[in-house]
């Protein structure tokens, strides 16, 4: 392997003794391993061989199989214990040097071979740089046949091509599958004969897999994918000789699942994370959140807060959303351009919010032409997504359940979140701004049942008051439950009963609800925080295992979405909408050794009760790639940060401003 440029100062490149002195085996560090990123790496040998001396330092890439250890150069390691350069290049007699040829001879377009694994492959070049950072690999190529995954920046001395002077060596006839120095986890499909294997597009092995479709988990089993889909999941001893991929991603520590389903959130409101804490749903809402939604809502802020919220979910292992918010037409947008997968609302309220619109009629024709527009999107799909009873009429609930009928998509709604809520409807208690808006006095459940809305496209959210006579009523009209816990028990909102609703055949999934009210989008989080409060809200230690737990985070979602067809699990058919979770660190160890119900350590109950959102390595939608060792490719997350900062101050000034006024 050969020096790679870096985005930091190199450390010293003193000579292989003197850093031997340095480092020691078993010393943690950060190590560079072709993609110009760093990760948490442990050493495992250090060599003073003349042979090492241009790679003296051999590591191994924590969450990742022995086949992913590497001897690597100074230049790629970061570490306390060695000194950095300061605005000097690096400069050892190994180094390789460049062609006498100058980058000049490079261009954009041109037609090259390039050294890669001892082998000569043919290239083109992408792009040159003359900037310092990539002074040591400047020139970036595409491999021919391969996919965007193996673009790399390398070193001139790999380059052979008229432009050089240099001979290209012969191509080999029977070319070896090229492996991306950037995916820590790839390697060779398998070194059998083509002949009578299968081609897919990737084929992705594991020491777990968990369908969720069916309970319980597969040891040593891999995925194979083709178009997006996938097309079988067997044991990995099986797979390579059935099976020639494109791609092979080996997780030999690690557990493959489907992504997580949030079944309720409101994207853009990450921006407004932190910024009213500790109070109750009314004075939240009223007093800070929906005075900042009138003065910033308007089309950049969504689509900027949507791709900060997707990111955030990205990297929590989330393959889809439910989202309800204004503009639903940059949250699509959004969602096309990050890769991921989302049921977008067209959504009502009574009154005219911001510049969306003037009333409900105008909010219901707006989203259904957004739907229309997006309709081609295969990871698009929608909800008629009313606010709440006491922000909705009865002549917008019904026609809101109207369009939920004639498009045969779900009615998504918050539904019985407060205690105020239920008790003020019943009483007709108008004074109230908690009570729903119908004349009736009956709970809100009784009031939507009235309407005809209680069926199977129903999706309440939180439903945290619920008397037994409720539950028999969701469980015969099979509606579904989406359970927010950390919202809830943040705003006090009350406790919803899973246990009872599970157990009467209600389907329940689970959501985030929005960043200003949980503050994250943390899907794992969510998921154990709903598996112990349902036990105490049962008085039950046996009330929703984890099985359940993750069942509700995943295909219950999709079930709720009416995707369930298509993603929530792992099945032959199903796309390929998959999550890679690894246990590297003493939080799961011993790590899994048995599949749940045996005897030992089992890799449902380390996810679900043990493991933390970073532990998600890799997420796959439709079979692509979105995030790769905790590095999202889809979209530039850099850009993301940039908007965060910048309507983080307008957000700021306008606090101030109430503030200010408040006294």
């Amino acid at each position: 392997r050969t020096p790679r440029a870096v985005r930091a100062p190199p450390i010293s490149t003193n000579s292989p003794g003197g850093m031997a002195d340095a480092l020691s085996v078993g010393d943690k560090l950060r190590a560079e391993y072709g993609d110009g990123e760093l990760y948490a790496a442990e050493v495992l040998a250090v060599s003073t061989s003349k042979k090492r001396a241009s790679a003296p330092v051999k590591v191994h890439f924590t969450g990742y199989g022995v086949e992913e250890d590497a001897w690597l150069p100074l230049s790629s390691l970061r570490s306390r214990k060695l000194p950095k350069v300061r605005n000097e290049a690096i400069s050892t007699s190994s180094t390789p040097t460049a062609p006498t040829k100058g980058m000049s001879a490079f261009e954009k377009g041109m037609q090259v071979r390039v050294l890669a694994e001892g082998k000569r492959y043919r290239a083109t070049i992408m792009e040159v740089s003359t900037s310092k950072k990539r002074s040591s690999a400047p020139v970036k190529v595409h491999f021919e046949g391969y996919t965007a995954d193996s673009d790399e920046w390398v070193t001139l001395d790999r380059i052979a091509s008229k432009a050089t002077g240099t001979k290209s060596q012969a191509q080999p006839k029977a070319k070896a599958k090229l492996r991306p120095k950037a995916a820590a986890a790839d390697g060779d499909a398998a070194n059998a004969a083509d002949g009578d294997r299968e081609a897919v597009d990737e084929l992705v092995s594991a020491a777990w897999v968990i369908p969720v479709e069916t309970e319980g988990a597969l040891q040593n089993h891999s995925v194979a994918v083709r178009d997006g889909k996938i097309v079988d999941i067997l044991p990995t001893s099986e797979a390579a000789k059935k099976y020639k991929a494109k791609r092979a991603t080996k997780l030999p520590e690690s557990a493959l699942m489907p992504g997580f389903v949030n079944a309720h959130t409101h994207t853009p409101m990450v921006y407004l994370r932190g910024v009213s804490d500790d109070i109750g749903l009314r004075e939240w809402l009223e007093g800070t959140i929906w005075p900042l939604e009138f003065k910033f809502v308007e089309p950049g802020f969504v689509k900027d807060g949507a791709k900060l919220a997707i990111a955030e979910m990205i990297m929590g292992g989330v393959t889809c959303f439910n989202d309800m918010y204004w503009f639903p037409e940059e949250v699509a947008e959004a969602v096309v351009q990050t890769g991921i997968r989302a049921a977008i609302g067209i959504i009502a309220i009574e009154f005219p919010f911001g510049s969306y619109g003037k009333g409900p009629d105008e909010y219901l024709a707006k989203g259904e032409s957004t739907r229309e527009q997006f309709k081609s999107e295969s990871r698009v799909s929608w909800t008629v997504s009313l606010h709440a009873p006491y922000t909705c009429s009865d002549a917008t609930l019904e026609k809101g359940g109207a369009l939920s009928a004639r498009l045969d998509v779900p009615l998504h709604i918050h539904l019985h979140e407060t205690a105020e809520e239920v008790e003020d409807s019943k009483t007709g208690n108008k004074d109230s701004k908690s009570c729903h808006l119908s004349q009736e006095k009956c709970t809100p459940l009784a009031n939507l049942k009235r309407l005809g809305l209680v069926n199977r496209r129903l999706m309440a959210v939180h439903m945290n008051h619920l008397t037994d006579e409720d539950i028999t009523m969701l469980a015969e009209a099979q509606a579904n439950v989406v359970h927010c816990p950390a919202s809830g028990l943040k705003l006090a909102s009350g406790f919803c009963r899973v246990a009872d609703l599970t157990k009467a055949g209600v389907n329940v999934a689970l959501g985030t609800d929005g960043a200003s009210s949980n503050n994250t989008l943390d899907m794992i989080a969510e998921m154990k925080l709903a598996a112990i409060l349902a036990k105490a809200v049962a008085k039950d230690a046996s009330a929703v295992p984890a099985q359940t737990a993750l069942r509700m985070a995943t295909l219950n979602g999709a079930k709720a979405l009416g995707l369930d067809k298509v993603t929530g699990s792992l099945a032959v058919g199903k796309d390929a909408d998959m999550i890679a979770v690894g246990f590297p660190g003493p939080s799961t160890w011993p790590a899994p050794t048995v599949p749940p119900g045996d005897a030992g350590f089992d890799p449902v109950t380390h996810i679900v009760y043990s493991s933390t959102r970073d532990q998600v390595t890799d997420v796959w939608v439709q079979g692509r790639r979105l995030m790769q060792r905790r590095r999202v490719s889809s979209f530039k997350v850099g850009d993301v940060r940039k908007a965060a900062m910048s309507w983080g101050e307008k957000i700021t000034a306008a606090l101030a401003e109430m503030r200010a006024k408040a006294t």
